[in-house]
């Protein structure tokens, strides 16, 4: 009898797996346009932030779909600029790697280390802003100082979360290198899985400002 409980840690694991594959789905699909990939983004985080506290009793298509609907302009704006700023600086780099025309080692040593801190700074407003969107209510500018803030104040809990991502991402590639048959469906939930992980240090994060701003 307690094979076929719903509450059976076995089809919770199911059902959680299931979760994540229609939340990967509805990210891909949703972030087709490009245009779009801030506001599933947003949808994305919404969803794991309450999976990772079993708060999700609405059912994944229901929530992604209220979160992208309801951030669909704001998360667009901030994906666009994220986009430019991110464009420019891998530009910068490239630049200063291989074109400078200066010749001195020191000063473009000094630029490009200048130029790839800004860089490093961009990597982490990206990994906190999505999420910050998907659980606060703020303006556009409040919401990237926000995510700034956050993730150097809280430097040890990025560079968990960072470090925690780019491991999923290298082990699932190892995994599907070494094993393409079935470790090739790991693709089918890698996204949100990340974005999960992400979730049980962002909850963790945010609980200390619920009553510092509006909660989304």
């Amino acid at each position: 009898m307690g094979l076929f409980n719903y509450d059976n840690p076995l089809w919770r694991f199911v059902g959680r797996i299931w979760d994540l594959f229609i939340l990967n789905l509805l990210w891909i699909i949703c972030s087709i346009p490009i245009v779009t990939f801030g506001a599933a983004t947003t949808a994305m985080h919404y969803c794991t932030l309450k999976i990772a506290r079993d708060r999700d009793s609405g059912g994944v298509l229901k929530m992604f779909f209220h979160s992208f609907k309801d951030n669909l302009l704001q998360s667009t704006v901030i994906w666009i600029i994220l986009a430019v700023l991110g464009s420019a600086l891998l530009f910068d780099i490239r630049f200063f790697m291989f074109y400078f025309p200066i010749k001195s080692a020191a000063l473009k040593m000094i630029v490009l280390t200048v130029t790839s801190f800004i860089a490093l700074l961009w990597v982490f407003t990206f990994l906190y802003i999505f999420p910050i969107q998907a659980k606060f209510v703020n303006s556009i500018k409040q919401t990237f100082k926000l995510a700034l803030l956050m993730s150097i104040r809280h430097l040890i809990r990025t560079v968990i979360i960072l470090a925690g991502s780019v491991f999923i991402l290298a082990a699932a590639y190892i995994l599907i290198m070494r094993l393409p048959g079935i470790m090739s469906l790991l693709v089918l939930i890698l996204g949100p899985g990340i974005a999960l992980f992400q979730a049980t240090q962002f909850n963790m994060i945010f609980d200390k400002y619920i009553n510092e701003k509006d909660e989304e």
